[in-house]
C-alpha cells in the first residue's frame, strides 16, 4: 500500500498531477484491492498531501538537510512515514520507520536509508516535544495563502476557515429529484439499506451520507432518482429562480451538477444548452444526463471564451460557473492549496473572458448567474462589481431564494459567499445580476 500511497504523493506534490486522477487510476489498475486498503491508501496519500507544511515545519526541526533540498523521493517516503507516525494510530511507530527505509531502497535512492532512519527514529523518541509555533503551521497552509485569507477576513475568520479544511466531514452530499421521487421515500431507501444519513443544513432536496465507498450501489442510482451535488453547489441553479418553460445557457457545465438541477427545475418544459471546453468533460456531462433520463437538453463542445452566435439573446438564464482557484475546496482537494495565489492571478482574466462572451447569449431582462467555488475577493466580489460596470448587467437581491438563515446585507445586494468554519458547506460564491 506504500509504494501506491507513494505514486500519489510524488505525483500530487513533486509533478504537479491532481490526487483525485492519480487515486482513480491505481483503483482502476489494482482491481483486487479491498475496501479496507482502498481505505488505507486514500487515508495515507491524501493525509500527507494535506499536512505537507506541517509535516515538513517537524522535519525541518530533525534534519540538518532542509526539506526543500532534500532528493524529492526521500523527502516523499519521510513525509509520508512521519504522517503514519503522528496520525495513524494503527501503524506502530516502529513499523513506519522500517517500511520508510525500504521504501527508500525501493525507489532507488537506498544512499539515504541510514539519513531516513536517523531523522525518524530521533523523531519518534521526541515527538511529545514537538512544539508548531506559527498558526499557518499548525493548520498546514502555506503562509502567503494564510495571510491573504487574514488579509481578506480577519485573523479569527482565517483560522476557522484553515480548521475546517481538516476537519471536513467525510459525507456524500446527494440531490434527490424530487419530481421521480418524494423525499421522504427515497430516504426511506436509505433506511431500509442501513445507510446512515441526514438532511441538508441549507437545501430542502439535499441528503448528507456517511459511510459510503460506492455511489453507484446506491438505491436509486440506475433509476436516476438522485446525482451528486454539494449543498454550496446547488445555489447558482436555485438563485436563479428556474422555472418551467424557461432556457437556460450553462458555459461551463462538466461534470453537470448544475446542468442536471436546472432540468430538475424545468421537469421537462424548457431547454438547456450545456457546454464546456473539452470532448472529454462534454462525455462526462453526458453521461450524467444519460443516466438521469433527462430530455431537453443539448451537451456541445464550445469554449466559453467565444461568443455563439447562433445563441445570440435566446437565454432567459445563463449558469457561468467559471474556472477558479479552488480555494473554498481545498478540504476535499488539498493540492490546491500550494498554488491556489498563483491559479487566482492567472485565472481572473479568463473569468471575464467568458463572462463577456457569455452575456451576449442573454436575452436583455434574462438572469445572469456568476459562482466560483473559491472564497477570494478577486474573483468574487471584484469581478461581480467588473461585471456590472462593463457588461451591461444589474445585481439583483437573492434574499427570497434563500434560507432565512443564509440571508444578510450582501446577499440582499445580490451576492452571498459561503465559508469554511462559518457555514456548514464547501466555499462558495455566487451572484445574481439582470441584463439591462
Amino acid at each position: 500500500m506504500r509504494e501506491l500511497a507513494y505514486e500519489i504523493v510524488f505525483g500530487t506534490l513533486e509533478k504537479g498531477k491532481h490526487s483525485d486522477f492519480l487515486l482513480h487510476a491505481i483503483q482502476e489498475r489494482e482491481k483486487t484491492l479491498t475496501v479496507h486498503q482502498k481505505s488505507y491508501l486514500k487515508r495515507l496519500a491524501y493525509g500527507t498531501i494535506e499536512r505537507a507544511v506541517e509535516l515538513d515545519a517537524v522535519l525541518n526541526q530533525f534534519s540538518k538537510t532542509r526539506v526543500c533540498r532534500m532528493d524529492a523521493a526521500v523527502r516523499t517516503v519521510l513525509r509520508m512515514a512521519l504522517y503514519e507516525i503522528r496520525y495513524m494510530e494503527q501503524v506502530p511507530d516502529a513499523a513506519a520507520c522500517n517500511e520508510a527505509v525500504e521504501l527508500v531502497r525501493k525507489k532507488g535512492v537506498g544512499k539515504y536509508a541510514g539519513f531516513v532512519n536517523g531523522v525518524l527514529r530521533n523523531i519518534v523518541r521526541q515527538k511529545d516535544r514537538i512544539r508548531l509555533e506559527e498558526e499557518w503551521v499548525n493548520l498546514s497552509l502555506p503562509e502567503p495563502l494564510f495571510q491573504h485569507l487574514v488579509s481578506q477576513y480577519g485573523k479569527k475568520t482565517a483560522e476557522k476557515i484553515g480548521r475546517a479544511f481538516l476537519e471536513k466531514e467525510n459525507v456524500l452530499t446527494i440531490h434527490v429529484d424530487t419530481n421521480r421521487i418524494p423525499l421522504k421515500e427515497y430516504a426511506g431507501l436509505l433506511e431500509e439499506k442501513s445507510i446512515s444519513f441526514r438532511h441538508g443544513y441549507y437545501m430542502e432536496n439535499a441528503l448528507l451520507l456517511s459511510g459510503v465507498s460506492d455511489v453507484c450501489a446506491l438505491p436509486g442510482y440506475r433509476e436516476g432518482f438522485f446525482f451528486v451535488q454539494d449543498e454550496s453547489s446547488m445555489l447558482p441553479v436555485v438563485c436563479a429562480g428556474i422555472r418551467p418553460g424557461d432556457t437556460v445557457i450553462d458555459v461551463c457545465a462538466a461534470p453537470g451538477g448544475k446542468t442536471l438541477h436546472a432540468l430538475h427545475m424545468l421537469n421537462g418544459d424548457g431547454h438547456v444548452s450545456a457546454r464546456d471546453v473539452s470532448s472529454k468533460k462534454v462525455n462526462l456531462l453526458r453521461e450524467n444526463i444519460q443516466r438521469m433520463q433527462y430530455k431537453n437538453v443539448e451537451s456541445k463542445v464550445w469554449d466559453g471564451v467565444k461568443p455563439d452566435d447562433e445563441w445570440r439573446e435566446r437565454a432567459d438564464v445563463l449558469l457561468a460557473d467559471v474556472p477558479c482557484s479552488g480555494i473554498g475546496i481545498i478540504g476535499k482537494k488539498p493540492e490546491i492549496k500550494y498554488h491556489a495565489l498563483e491559479q487566482a492571478e492567472r485565472l481572473v482574466p479568463l473569468q471575464r473572458k467568458i463572462c463577456e462572451a457569455s452575456v451576449t447569449m442573454l436575452k436583455p431582462g434574462g438572469v445572469f448567474i456568476y459562482s466560483t467555488c473559491t472564497i477570494n475577493h478577486a474573483e468574487n466580489e471584484e469581478n461581480a462589481a467588473w461585471l456590472e460596470e462593463h457588461l451591461g448587467l444589474r445585481r439583483d437581491s437573492i434574499d427570497k431564494f434563500l434560507p432565512a438563515v443564509l440571508r444578510n446585507r450582501m446577499t440582499e445586494q445580490g451576492m452571498l459567499q459561503m465559508l469554511p468554519g462559518v457555514q456548514k458547506t464547501d466555499g462558495f460564491f455566487v451572484a445574481r445580476f439582470i441584463k439591462v
